[in-house]
């Protein structure tokens, strides 16, 4: 009886350990994808991410154009600037809103329209920035010549003033007017320089985003086409 017992016991306990063995899990390249991992929350993604730059660019935007005077020369050569330097934020926005609705038929075709037309107005405004900003430096030398003439005619009426020939003499008069002349020269060259650097980098952004934004456009049109045809 005792034998019999221990043997009983011992074939329910090898049965009892076969049974509660787990079998192994396949390994994690032959599980399926997750729903975390599928195009579509990629897409989503995207989604979110292109309408807040979208957002944050309309909104600096128009802050920036507050309060507009599109006529006002200096205003407008400010704005261009500022819209410039913040475009890349736009590019960015607009391919990730683009790639989030590349399987929509009809968004698609209408948000690639919107980038080829922005940036059609892109590349086009960078001869308004050209002509404001040759009328821009025509003004500021303008106004430095026409402040050096107005300097230059006081002390002109002031060498036939006995007072100040008594405690000037010929010499430091000619040596201010010869100061005068070359600070005038220095301020024009100066603000050629800077109207002309910013006008530059303004155009290359505006430039850059433009041609990015009609590649954007054109991708997003061949897309569409190639849905329409059912490819």
């Amino acid at each position: 009886m005792e034998f019999f017992f221990l043997s009983f016991d011992y074939s329910s306990l090898s049965v009892f350990s076969m049974t509660s063995i787990r079998r192994p899990q396949a390994s994690y390249a032959n599980q399926p994808k997750s729903e975390n991992d599928s195009p579509y929350n990629a897409k989503q993604v995207c989604l979110i991410v292109g309408l807040t730059c979208l957002a944050g660019f309309c909104i600096d935007t128009l802050t920036l154009g507050l309060p507009p005077s599109p006529f006002n020369l200096q205003w407008r050569v400010n704005f261009l600037q500022q819209v410039g330097d913040r475009s890349i934020i736009l590019l960015f926005g607009s391919a990730l809103l683009l790639y989030s609705q590349l399987g929509n038929r009809r968004l698609t075709r209408p948000l690639s329209l919107i980038c080829l037309g922005v940036g059609v107005a892109f590349m086009l405004s960078c001869i308004l920035i050209i002509r404001d900003s040759l009328i821009l430096q025509e003004q500021a030398v303008g106004n430095i010549t026409t402040q050096a003439e107005q300097l230059q005619a006081q002390i002109e009426e002031s060498k036939g003033s006995p007072e100040l020939l008594a405690e000037v003499t010929p010499e430091q008069i000619a040596q201010a007017e010869q100061q005068l002349t070359s600070q005038a020269e220095q301020l024009k060259q100066n603000a050629q320089t800077g109207i002309t650097k910013a006008g530059l980098a303004s155009i290359g952004n505006l430039i850059a985003v433009g041609a990015g934004l009609v590649g954007l456009g054109r991708f997003g049109l061949t897309s569409a086409r190639r849905m329409a045809s059912g490819r």
